[in-house]
């Protein structure tokens, strides 16, 4: 018997996609979009700058004064400018198109750095870091337009983003951490100026070449437009990519306890902070192919079971060298929960530009509070104490994705087939 109308399984293509997923993003490609390369080009830089600044915490801590929670906020109020900036974003790449929001972005970037290198206290700062959240927040909305219209099969765009922003990583931990050491704090955010200048010309050069449209519609689909997907209906995925991301107050809660614990150095803090960014480079293809092949659903439970195990065996490590080791599982089990949560708010979202803000807003939300939060159970209950309670939001995580995205959904279909 056929499905009843209404409650139908959405059709999917063979790459995967639904059928209004496709649709949509051949529909949404009319707007001018980046070539693939540029799109990976300012996504890899932009995540330089995102990067740059978490091996600098400690010194930021004791040359401002702050306390951990107030080193968390360094870090969680560029991800409040990107939050608060995916408002705007959608709407601006949804009118002007991803080559303008891009140079739009770089120039805030650059200008909110700028405003950081000469901060003189932490209220300054913060507010420097909202404006390079701003920034940012276009720039990576463009990026992820570009990609999911060059690249629109199921957990592709999303590999293809890791592994562009991973790169950016690499150099922005590595650098950030040598900066930090051979010339203080204030020097990583020359060389993000820097960046936001470069992503500015990148934009504002294919916004000239390539004009604002890249085709007409047709009188079909101009008639035939892809259904929006109400907000109510993607809920738990955004529920879940938002608990997925606030595990990434690791970032916060790393720098930290290693230095208190160990004596780790800004560099020191970098190659540790490197080995997760290395593992998400090494993992970012076979996640995609896994996504591809038994869904993103599952792997997103996978993930999250295996970066669980990763983050409480830090706190069993009995030095810098050791704690590589979990490092590694935490890695490989984040990127694989990051790509799949993704791309669940991608595909049930029709892949629209709504859907990429649905995803940067909970995915910024989720930076935004979890190192709030890791920085002030640090300061109440010691350094090691984020890396005990990480584990049952990675486990709550787990148990909701189990339940709400893949035993539900499979009996509702069955009930209605």
């Amino acid at each position: 018997m056929a499905p009843k109308s209404g409650n139908s399984v959405p059709r999917r293509s063979p790459a995967g996609l639904t059928a209004a997923a496709r649709d949509s993003s051949q529909r949404h490609s009319r707007l001018a979009t980046l070539p693939l390369a540029a799109a990976l080009a300012v996504v890899a830089l932009t995540y330089w700058s995102v990067d740059i600044v978490s091996p600098a915490l400690p010194e930021i801590k004791e040359d401002l004064g702050l306390s951990a929670a107030g080193a968390g906020l360094v870090f969680s109020f560029l991800f409040l400018g990107r939050l608060l900036g995916n408002f705007p974003a959608t709407y601006f790449l949804e009118r002007s198109g991803a080559p303008v929001a891009a140079a739009g972005g770089g120039l805030l970037l650059a200008a909110g750095s700028a405003m950081a290198l000469v901060a003189p206290g932490s209220e300054f700062l913060l507010v420097a870091r909202m404006v390079q959240g701003a920034g940012i927040s276009l720039v990576v909305n463009a990026g992820l337009r570009s990609i999911l219209v060059a690249r629109p099969g199921r957990g592709i765009a999303m590999t293809y983003f890791g592994i562009a922003a991973t790169f950016g990583g690499v150099f922005g931990l590595q650098i950030g951490g040598a900066l930090t050491e051979s010339s203080g704090w204030r020097s990583i955010f020359v060389l993000s100026s820097t960046i936001g200048i470069v992503v500015a010309a990148l934009g504002l050069s294919f916004s000239r070449s390539h004009g604002t449209s890249n085709s007409a519609p047709t009188k079909d689909q101009a008639r035939s437009p892809v259904p929006a997907v109400p907000i109510r209906e993607l809920a738990a995925p955004l529920v879940i990519n938002f608990m997925v991301f606030a595990n990434y107050s690791i970032w916060v809660a790393l720098p930290l306890y290693a230095e208190r614990t160990f004596g780790a150095t800004p560099n020191s803090t970098a190659n540790l902070l490197m080995v997760i960014t290395i593992v998400h480079l090494l993992a970012a293809m076979p996640v995609g192919t896994l996504i591809a092949r038994i869904g993103s659903e599952t792997v997103l439970v996978m993930g999250m079971l295996v970066s669980l195990i990763g983050t409480v065996s830090v706190l069993a490590a009995p030095g810098l060298l050791w704690m590589g080791v979990p490092l590694v599982l935490y890695g490989a089990g984040q990127v694989a929960a990051v790509n799949a949560g993704g791309d669940i708010v991608l595909q049930r979202g029709n892949a629209s530009n709504k859907a990429i803000g649905y995803v940067r807003l909970s995915s910024d939300f989720g930076l935004v509070i979890g190192p709030i939060v890791a920085g002030a159970m640090a300061d109440r209950l010691g350094y090691g104490a984020p890396f005990a309670v990480l584990p049952v939001v990675m486990a709550t995580t787990a148990i909701a994705t189990a339940i709400g995205l893949i035993v539900r959904p499979r009996r509702l279909r069955r009930s209605f087939l």
